[in-house]
């Protein structure tokens, strides 16, 4: 029987398991990108388009059913096994059988074995242990925790010294491929159970997943049509330059700015019919994200060359202008972040796919009709039109489901923060004119940070009628009586 305590439990270990496996993605990243160039990266980056686009055309939503299921049957879960074995099976060979054309068609025959390794790589998780069903429904994480970190650190220690000896491009397509092996055996240790083919609870889970396959399939061309269009119009470089800058950026909004704001955002539900309330609550998110966001983007911006040299290596500062020009993407994946919990809230899903199937349709349409001189000018079309697209989507959203007189109390405590973290960029290259050393970087940085911290604590102290001003003061109150309580003792 599952209890609160359990609960808490999983949800503990899943967040180790995320954020262990996030850690380790990102150092060995750093460590890979210092040995392999990047054209290693944009010719696996091409490969995996086509292997990320077989994913998610074969994503029934299984998972998702499975744990959904008041009582968790073999028949459920044998059902589930079945389907992926059949769907995601087929593609997996259409995949193998296409390597040879995709390789044609990009010119680079080295295309077709790597096709034809991630094509394994995806057949072999098909007969993954179906009991592993079982110990999620049953939040039984501890060996699986145990075993997702392990096995990160052993895979990601072989890719890396794959990388050291032989300096290749299959560094990146070995790693995932003993992943894949290393999750089909700790399957059966973990959870063994024999897999049997049925289709007795097809009905059902069909009427669950055919809704799930569209949205998949057009949040997937509407996430990577941009990479899609790279790599038939640069170079490989170009493309592995692209594809990795981008990862990099987002690198603060899926392992800090997300999870931070999850608390708050879970919060919306308790508020959804209190209209009060629940603008107070949405001005409160959107002002801490503000806060969080503005001195990541400003310092992510104005250091790109510097932190890409330091970091990545030289090869990599050529493609630094990316790094700062995907660094605007954070409003759109915080703000998208937002509004799609508030809609979902009010069950209105609709919007979520309308949404897009207009991204997805504009970007379409400003990749062809627009001859893009480099691949900087095509980020930032594509950042300025995501902006453009999320704005409208707050306006949409905000109007129809907070009200129009929101508009002011929401955004007003949010603009400070675009003057306050400009105001103290300067005033730190006025201190720190040049950065060309790892120190003048934490310089530079801590003095933008911590004056930035300084006038918004002015603005809350000032205007602390203002509900989100005043809500801050009620949680740092506490922490400042007992730092000046022991000060004075």
């Amino acid at each position: 029987m599952l209890t609160a305590r359990s609960g808490i439990i999983a949800i503990m270990l899943s967040v180790l398991t995320q954020l262990s496996r996030r850690l380790i993605g990102i150092v060995s990243l750093v460590i890979l990108a210092r040995i392999l160039k990047p054209e290693d990266y944009g010719l696996v980056a091409i490969a995996l388009i086509f292997l990320n686009f077989i994913v998610v055309i074969s994503n029934t939503g299984g998972v998702s059913y499975l744990l959904s299921r008041e009582t968790l049957t073999e028949d459920h879960v044998m059902t589930n096994w079945s389907l992926n074995l059949v769907l995601k099976g087929g593609l997996a060979l259409l995949l193998a059988l296409s390597s040879y054309p995709i390789s044609l068609f990009y010119d680079d025959s080295r295309l077709m074995p790597i096709i034809l390794v991630l094509s394994l790589h995806l057949a072999i998780g098909l007969f993954n242990s179906p009991g592993m069903a079982f110990k999620m429904k049953n939040q039984e994480l501890g060996a699986i925790t145990k075993w997702q970190i392990t096995s990160r650190i052993i895979t990601t220690g072989i890719t890396i010294g794959i990388a050291v000896i032989f300096e290749t491009y299959w560094a990146l397509v070995i790693g995932q491929l003993l992943a894949t092996i290393s999750e089909f055996f700790a399957s059966y240790v973990i959870a063994p159970m024999r897999p049997r083919f049925t289709l007795k609870n097809f009905r059902p889970q069909w009427e669950f997943s055919k809704w799930v396959l569209p949205q998949s399939i057009i949040n997937f061309f509407r996430s990577q049509i941009d990479a899609m269009f790279v790599s038939v119009s640069f170079e490989k470089a170009t493309i592995g330059a692209y594809t990795s800058m981008r990862y990099y950026a987002d690198l603060p909004t899926s392992t800090f700015i997300t999870p931070l704001g999850g608390p708050l955002l879970t919060q919306f539900s308790q508020f959804k019919n209190n209209q009060s309330y629940f603008q107070q609550q949405l001005q409160v998110v959107l002002f801490y994200m503000s806060v969080i966001t503005a001195p990541v983007i400003y310092l992510m911006y104005v250091h790109a060359f510097f932190v890409v040299d330091l970091i990545l290596g030289d090869k990599w500062v050529q493609y630094a202008e990316l790094l700062g020009i995907f660094a605007f993407f954070i409003i759109v994946a915080t703000l998208n972040n937002i509004l799609s919990q508030i809609v979902m809230l009010r069950d209105r899903t609709k919007l979520l796919l309308g949404y897009s199937i207009y991204s997805t349709l504009v970007q379409c349409i400003m990749f062809v009709s627009i001859d893009f001189a480099s691949v900087y000018e095509l980020a930032e079309y594509k950042i300025g039109l995501d902006l453009i697209s999320v704005c409208l989507f707050f306006i949409v959203v905000i109007g129809a489901f907070v009200g129009k007189q929101a508009f002011v109390p929401l955004l007003a405590p949010v603009l400070p923060a675009i003057l306050f973290i400009y105001c103290s960029g300067w005033v730190a290259f006025q201190v720190v004119p040049e950065v060309t050393s790892f120190w003048q970087l934490v310089l530079h940085c801590s003095i933008t940070v911590g004056l930035f911290g300084l006038l918004q604590l002015a603005v809350i102290l000032v205007l602390k009628q203002v509900h989100c001003y005043r809500y801050t003061l009620k949680l740092i109150q506490p922490v400042v009586r007992k730092c000046t309580a022991r000060f004075s003792s």
